[in-house]
C-alpha cells in the first residue's frame, strides 16, 4: 500500500525507516540487530544515530506551534525537507523521503 511521507507517524513511520535502513526481512517483519525495539521516530536511541549518520539538520519553526523541519542533504546538491510535530519525526520523515521519495510502499 502506498502511504505519503509526509504523513507518516507511528509504527508506519518506523517501518519505512527500517526499509530505507535496509533491515533483513523474515516472516514478512523487517528485524534489526540491535537489542531494544526499533522506534527511531520516537526514541533518540535508534533514531539519533541515523540523524548524525545521514547528517540531517533539524530546525524549529518560529511560529511557536512547536513545528520541526528536517533536513537531508542527499548528494550536496539538493536535499529533502520534511516538516513533523517532533524533531525526531521531521527527521525521520526527511530520511524516508531521501530514499523513496514522497511516498513510500508499505504492507
Amino acid at each position: 500500500m502506498r502511504h505519503a511521507v509526509a504523513t507518516l507517524e507511528g509504527e508506519l513511520l518506523d517501518a519505512a525507516v527500517a526499509e530505507a535502513v535496509g533491515f533483513e526481512t523474515r516472516n514478512g517483519v523487517k528485524h534489526w540487530p540491535g537489542p531494544i525495539p526499533f522506534r527511531p521516530s520516537v526514541d533518540w536511541i535508534t533514531g539519533g544515530p541515523i540523524i548524525e549518520r545521514e547528517r540531517i539538520r533539524l530546525n524549529v519553526f518560529a511560529d511557536g506551534v512547536g513545528a520541526w523541519e528536517g533536513f537531508h542533504p542527499c548528494d550536496g546538491v539538493r536535499g529533502v525537507a520534511m516538516e513533523g510535530p517532533t524533531p525526531l519525526i521531521a527527521a525521520m520523515r526527511a530520511y524516508v523521503a531521501s530514499k523513496f521519495g514522497s511516498e513510500v510502499d508499505l504492507p
